[in-house]
């Protein structure tokens, strides 16, 4: 990976997902993944940015998945 703006294929590399969640995840739901930059045609992605994004802690970040309730016992 070079430190030049990154493609979905650098990104998902890094991100440990396929290249194909971070395309539909680009298009249909861009919040779950760190900011990319705007006015460049396709996706692309800030290196730097990106490690920031991934080294906040969870509760920063937006929540992914259904919410579920504690167990009472």
């Amino acid at each position: 990976m070079s430190d030049t703006l990154w493609t979905a294929r650098e990104l998902a590399e890094y991100l440990r997902y396929q290249e194909s969640t971070i395309r539909r995840l680009a298009s249909q739901h861009p919040d779950r993944l760190p900011p990319r930059v705007a006015g460049v045609g396709r996706p692309r992605w800030n290196p730097e940015t990106v490690r920031r994004w991934a080294s906040m802690p969870a509760p920063d970040r937006p929540r992914r998945g259904r919410p579920r309730l504690t167990p009472t016992f």
